[in-house]
């Protein structure tokens, strides 16, 4: 219990292994909170069935089509007890779309839909092993228009998700894997019964300086078809991407980090590059 406690204070506090995907549980008592900023502006996609070429083939889009967007996510944990966390994540997004046969951009704006989530550490030893379960409640507005992600999509959403997490310290490497499977459920007001979602999200993280530490990610998803009025079926969703990432530690508790999403293949979602900023911070727990 000591080793445990020891490194996973130094993982909280040193360098914060994101609290929000690992495996690691807060102290009794602490808070772990996050802000962050994402920006991408980009001519390409991955197409799906029915349009020119194989789906998931990277194509501009027609028309000159430009998809642009800012999201921010603010998110918190609180540890109830030295095994039991829970969370609550708000985001925003502003995005637009725009090609030479439209008089100006189709915009969307405003808070997507909030998740709830809870963290339960069942193992310590040899490795980390947490399940986290969350809910995402239809609190966005969903508008479903062409070249935009909808803001809300006008359903509940359950998350059932296995986090193993493993350090090797006394060397400054950590790694973490999450397994998750959403159950999606039905937006009545338009009769549209999304598909159910696979994701995974791997990180290996290490520290090269006392303050400094290197993040490598990766994150896909994978969903089944959408149903339209109960027997329509529509086009699947699916991306991945690689992400690097550099973190700074600075006040013992508070983190800035800087990265680079980079979208490796999927499906009816926008390709290329989003940049990543965040500041996340420790509150209460043993120094």
């Amino acid at each position: 219990m000591v080793k445990f406690h020891t490194v996973a204070s130094l993982l909280l506090l040193g360098t914060v292994v994101n609290a929000e995907a690992g495996a690691w549980t807060l102290q009794r008592g602490q808070f772990w909170g996050k802000v962050t900023y994402f920006q991408q502006r980009t001519q390409e996609w991955y197409i799906g069935q029915g349009r020119s070429g194989s789906p998931g083939t990277r194509a501009r889009y027609d028309f000159a089509g430009e998809y642009a967007s800012k999201a921010a996510f603010i998110e918190g944990f609180y540890g109830v007890s030295e095994r039991l966390d829970l969370g609550l994540q708000i985001p925003y997004f502003d995005q637009s779309f725009i090609n030479t046969t439209f008089s100006r951009p189709r915009t969307a704006s405003g808070l997507s839909d909030i998740r709830i989530f809870a963290k339960f550490r069942l193992v310590e030893a040899p490795v980390l092993l947490t399940i986290k379960t969350g809910a995402k409640m239809p609190t966005g507005e969903f508008r479903n228009e062409d070249g935009l992600i909808p803001v809300g999509e006008g359903q509940w959403d359950f998350d059932l998700v296995a986090q193993l997490g493993r350090s090797w310290w006394p060397l400054p490497l950590y790694g973490n894997l999450d397994l998750g499977y959403r159950v999606r459920g039905k937006n009545g007001a338009i009769d549209r019964d999304p598909g159910d979602e696979w994701f995974l999200n791997a990180e290996l993280g290490c520290n090269f300086t006392r303050r400094w530490m290197l993040i490598g990610k990766y994150e896909m998803l994978r969903g089944d078809p959408a149903l339209l009025f109960g027997q329509i079926e529509a086009e699947i969703k699916r991306i991945s991407y690689l992400m690097p990432v550099l973190l700074y530690s600075f006040e013992e508790r508070t983190v800035v980090e800087i990265a680079l999403r980079v979208s490796l293949n999927g499906r009816n979602f926008p390709a290329g590059r989003q940049w990543v900023l965040g500041i996340s911070k420790v509150i209460g727990g043993v120094d």
